[in-house]
């Protein structure tokens, strides 16, 4: 059952909890998934942008079409926070030992350990090979290798396993570019933008690849 007015009391309670586990335990004690989607598109901004963090933190793959939905919000901040719960989400395998291995790849990656980030990320996707996110976070570490091939491949099962993942769609549009196939690019690049509109860098390309291809 959905209590409007407690959900009101607990989104302002989530924005000055520091206490992540206790947080998630509220959450998980009082609201269903199913509860948190109907306050998306609610028409007080603290709400709806309650619910899409706590989606980020308690939300399943199952949130993920709904999430989608509402990047398209017309607040802003509500946009911000239901893109981080989508890649919350993606980044949950629901295996301990793969979701460590997936967050030790991202420390490699933001340590420049480039080829470390790799094996990491192999050893999630040859423990769980449906979990899509072990697949797009390796395409990023081949790319930042040069390793086009490679990299575009992991994109493409990335979106096979999650046709929603603008990330990788984007991802596939820096190797298109990189390749020098332009028409290639902007089809990636538009993919991406029609799932997730707010993604500034990738349309400004779109753009400049427009103009060029114009002229």
């Amino acid at each position: 059952m959905v209590v409007r007015n407690g959900f009101s009391e607990l989104a302002a309670q989530m924005f000055n909890e520091t206490d992540h586990d206790s947080l998630i335990e509220q959450l998980n004690t009082k609201y269903s998934e199913t509860d948190l989607l109907t306050y998306l598109p609610d028409d007080d901004l603290l709400v709806a942008r309650a619910a899409a963090t706590a989606l980020g933190l308690i939300g399943s793959m199952d949130s993920v079409p709904e999430l989608v939905k509402n990047l398209k919000n017309e607040d802003v901040r509500a946009r911000f926070n239901t893109e981080m719960a989508l890649w919350s989400i993606w980044s949950r395998s629901g295996q301990d030992t793969v979701d460590r291995l997936l967050n030790t790849g991202k420390r490699s990656l933001k340590n420049e350990e480039f080829n470390k980030a790799v094996e990491c990320f192999s050893k999630v996707i040859d423990i769980d090979p449906r979990f899509a996110e072990g697949y797009n976070q390796r395409a990023i570490a081949f790319f930042i290798l040069d390793e086009w091939d490679n990299s575009l491949s992991d994109c493409l099962q990335t979106i096979e396993l999650n046709p929603y993942h603008f990330g990788a769609y984007a991802g596939m549009g820096h190797i298109y570019l990189r390749l020098g196939k332009i028409h290639e690019a902007v089809d990636a690049y538009k993919k991406a933008l029609e799932i997730n509109p707010n993604l500034i860098t990738v349309a400004e390309t779109l753009l400049r690849l427009r103009r060029a291809l114009e002229e």
